[in-house]
């Protein structure tokens, strides 16, 4: 069992396969599967449970990805404490909003400061970035919800919730009668066809969350799609398909070209703040320390 193996069992775990593994990696899918096999055979143990439709870890899968990512991460603070050639390492897990508002910009000028780092970006939904940065796996991450008090949360910005709907006489129908505040009455969305972001999203978990302040639960709404993506679900709105209840971040310039109607929500319960996370830890690279208190004044300045 070396390192490289490890770091091979962490991604496939993470990655939830050996093609997304192999490509993260730029390693082949045989090299990717035989490293594992590997594994599996000096532990005498099964570690991953595949089927043509299902990736799982066995428990014994579970109990190794744990060691690994200590392991992992033990090894890297000892490369950058003692060894090291100059460079520096920097594993950031960002969800959708951040990664289409501000991450981007964040990360350009972070990289112009610190021209010895290296970044490995992560794209995810806001809990798995949050079990990432937890476990070690991550760094840095950017999220839309708070939950695990492991993390350290740093507040950056509000986010408004908006209720999307198709830009059609149909939709303009149905949320014409808006109350005396110029919001929606939240009981017409019971009405159509809902478009739902999966468990993990951060957006999906403080909209429900929102939603049940007003009576509404999940099993109210009626839900006729799931997605893994905010983009997708988003362009399905644009599409005709039904409404959604989104970060006016994600369809701001969809709704400033008139692709996609907006209707107001009780601004109090529908504004949640957007985070920058990390281990809660007594020590923290200094390339970490640098990337937050840069993030930290960059929203001073900007916002």
């Amino acid at each position: 069992m070396d390192i490289h193996q490890l770091q091979i069992f962490v991604n496939v775990a993470e990655c939830k396969g050996f093609l997304a593994a192999s490509k993260k990696m730029h390693l082949s899918q045989s090299t990717v599967s035989t490293h594992v096999s590997a594994l599996e055979h000096e532990l005498g143990k099964k570690l991953i449970r595949r089927t043509a439709r299902n990736f799982e870890l066995t428990e014994d899968g579970v109990k190794l990805y744990k060691y690994a990512v200590d392991i992992l991460l033990l090894h890297r603070k000892a490369i950058m404490e003692v060894g090291g050639n100059g460079s520096e390492f920097l594993r950031i897990g960002t969800s959708s909003v951040p990664a289409q508002w501000f991450v981007p910009t964040i990360l350009s000028g972070f990289l112009k400061k610190n021209v010895n780092t290296q970044v490995e970006m992560t794209s995810a939904d806001s809990l798995d970035i949050i079990r990432r940065v937890k476990e070690g796996s991550l760094d840095i991450g950017f999220v839309g919800t708070k939950v695990e008090k492991q993390c350290k949360y740093i507040p950056l910005i509000k986010d408004h919730l908006v209720l999307a709907a198709p830009n059609t006489k149909e939709y303009q129908k149905i949320f014409a009668g808006e109350s005396d505040s110029g919001e929606s009455d939240l009981r017409q969305i019971l009405e159509v066809p809902f478009l739902a972001r999966r468990q993990y999203s951060g957006t999906m978990k403080e909209a429900l969350g929102s939603l049940k302040y007003f009576g509404i639960e999940e099993e109210d709404l009626n839900i006729i799609a799931t997605f893994d993506s905010a983009e997708m679900l988003r362009d399905c709105v644009e599409a005709g398909m039904g409404i959604s209840i989104l970060s006016y971040q994600m369809i701001r310039e969809l709704h400033e070209s008139g692709k996609i109607s907006i209707y107001r929500l009780p601004e109090k319960e529908f504004c949640r703040e957007l985070y920058l996370i990390y281990k809660n830890e007594s020590f923290l690279p200094e390339i970490v320390k640098r990337f937050i208190h840069y993030t930290e004044k960059y929203f001073k300045k900007e916002f």
